[in-house]
């Protein structure tokens, strides 16, 4: 699917951020992570990165972080390396199903 032009503006991905920040805080209200410290980015940031790359054609983990880190790092300021990326993506695999 070709990068739709709805998403090219940071009101878009911040609504999309919302909308999927208030779902999870909803099925989710807990902590799902008990030990270790608290990654960088919320599992909200990480499944909008995720979303909105995949709308993108962005379509594995890599080119998703290379794409923001690009173009969209000033509403991801916390984002730290593309294997904590990739790990904290691949552990959220519950959420996303």
């Amino acid at each position: 699917m070709p990068f739709s032009g709805q998403f090219k503006s940071r009101t878009s991905r911040t609504s999309v951020f919302s909308l999927i920040d208030d779902l999870y805080k909803e099925l989710y209200p807990t902590p799902i992570r008990t030990s270790g410290p608290p990654p960088k980015l919320s599992d909200s940031e990480v499944i909008t990165m995720e979303i909105v790359g995949e709308w993108a054609g962005k379509h594995n983990n890599s080119d998703i972080w290379n794409y923001y880190g690009q173009h969209w790092r000033y509403l991801f300021p916390d984002m730290s390396s593309r294997s904590k990326f990739a790990n904290q993506s691949a552990n959220l695999w519950q959420v996303k199903e």
